[in-house]
């Protein structure tokens, strides 16, 4: 690789740094207005986007232990923005699911930040969104593999 290539790659890697800190930010103010912890905020968008979850599940997608889930799950219940019900099939496990008619109330709050994004969209091809597409996809990736990592070497 040439020096310009690493010189590229340290600034991807700042700026995808610098991004996530902006997440963050974003997230923490977007939970203080709701009266909610950042964390439920993101494991009711890990529901939204992947649907009903046990406790396990959500362990897993969010990368959190039993314990913290278990307490998430408490608040959110108590805010009434999911509920537990038995599976059908298996009376054993007990599954979570975002309430929808919550979520449409938190959903006005990120109008803001979809037409900002939208209007960056705009600036760039198709061939160059799919890209940058690509580079986020496996950013999640990785940084899932990280965050697990990570919390197995404890």
């Amino acid at each position: 690789m040439s020096e310009k290539h690493d010189e590229l790659g340290a600034a991807l890697t700042f700026a995808a740094q610098r991004s996530a800190t902006d997440a963050v930010m974003l997230h923490g103010a977007m939970a203080d207005k709701l009266g909610l912890h950042v964390t439920d905020l993101r494991c009711l968008n890990t529901l939204r986007i992947g649907g009903p979850a046990t406790a396990g599940e959500l362990a897993q997608r969010t990368s959190l232990t039993t314990g913290a889930i278990t307490r998430m799950i408490d608040r959110l219940m108590k805010g009434g923005f999911v509920r537990r019900e038995h599976d059908s099939k298996d009376r054993r496990r007990v599954i979570i699911t975002a309430l929808a008619d919550r979520i449409d109330e938190i959903a006005p709050h990120y109008e803001l930040l979809a037409t900002e994004f939208a209007k960056i969209a705009r600036d760039y091809s198709d061939e160059q969104l799919k890209l940058l597409l690509e580079i986020f996809n496996r950013l999640h990736e990785t940084s899932m593999d990280v965050t697990t990592r990570i919390r197995e070497s404890d």
